[in-house]
């Protein structure tokens, strides 16, 4: 087998996440490359099935040398939905407490997420791996590095952030769109419509949202499953966890982060105080860039991540 077509072999399964007192989970996984390279685990945002981490990127990625592994996390795809869940205070509440980055009731936590990864790892016999986490993948990335640092070879943080207190990451511009009515049932092309449409409101104006691949992506999402509340929840976990502050000034591993000026969901503020958090971490300010992973920007995030996963074998 060439090395070509053993970095194209994918392969699909269920870890299991069986905590004390709390409900069994299973994460649906996939794999790309050979299991005998250095793994590498690419952990989603919010709301985000694990197909957002584009098949051609996790190509590109096991093309270097790597076992590429991502999952849905708990609350989408086919992982487990933890359906009748909900915080025992009102989001008001909630909402006040992240701001002074206090934790509050939530029916599970980042921590609990950050677990969820560690049952995939431990699934697929995996000691140590490089961690890659977007968005809310990212602070459960940086919960990964800092509380389970034996599992962690480096850590690779895309438009993430620490949820300090006092910070507001979202721009008063995006809340508008986000706050629009949604049809009580609405349809398949209803959703793929308003899909689409939130890509391009957090893409940046150098870098576009592919609109062809998201709605070709929402078609494969839709067919493994509607995502109903489970979002929700995911964002609960984050008022609810409050802030990561102390977790990001504890990682002690190689950290590569990439955040666009253009990101209205998580300000480029929030990634250059995160840098300032993490002992050595490396601050890429991409211009124009958003909240997305442009495809012409794989070939730079590739080497950024090669080169952070290099500094770990150092």
């Amino acid at each position: 087998m060439t090395a070509a077509s053993e970095a194209a072999r994918r392969r699909s399964g269920f870890a299991r996440n069986e905590s004390p007192g709390k409900p069994p989970v299973e994460l649906c996984y996939e794999e790309f490359g050979s299991a005998q390279d250095p793994t590498v685990l690419l952990v989603m945002g919010l709301g985000a099935q694990m197909l957002l981490w584009p098949s051609g990127f996790c190509e590109q990625l096991a093309g270097r040398g790597f076992h590429v592994v991502r999952f849905d996390n708990r609350d989408v795809g086919l992982s487990t939905k933890l359906d009748g869940l909900q915080p025992a205070r009102t989001l008001p509440v909630r909402a006040v407490r992240y701001f002074f980055g206090l934790p509050s009731a939530k029916p599970y936590g980042l921590r609990d997420m950050a677990g969820d990864a560690v049952a995939v790892l431990d699934c697929l016999g995996v000691e140590r791996a490089h961690v890659v986490g977007a968005s809310m993948g990212g602070m459960i990335g940086q919960i990964l590095a800092a509380e389970h640092p034996e599992r962690v070879r480096s850590l690779g943080l895309f438009f993430t952030c620490a949820n300090e207190r006092f910070v507001v990451p979202i721009r008063a511009r995006l809340l508008a769109g986000l706050a629009e009515k949604r049809p009580k049932s609405p349809t398949k092309e209803q959703e793929a419509v308003r899909f689409v449409r939130g890509y391009e409101r957090i893409a940046g104006r150098d870098y576009p949202a592919e609109t062809e691949w998201l709605r070709a992506e929402f078609d494969a999402m839709w067919d493994r499953y509607p995502d109903g509340e489970g979002p929700l929840r995911q964002f609960d976990a984050i008022l609810g966890t409050g802030s990561l502050a102390a977790s990001a000034a504890a990682i002690d591993r190689p950290v590569v982060i990439v955040h666009g000026t253009d990101d209205p969901l998580v300000r480029v503020s929030c990634g250059k105080s995160l840098a300032r958090l993490i002992p050595g971490a490396k601050l890429n300010v991409v211009e124009g860039m958003g909240h997305t992973l442009p495809f012409g920007l794989w070939d730079f995030f590739v080497e950024e991540l090669t080169a952070n996963f290099a500094r770990a074998r150092a």
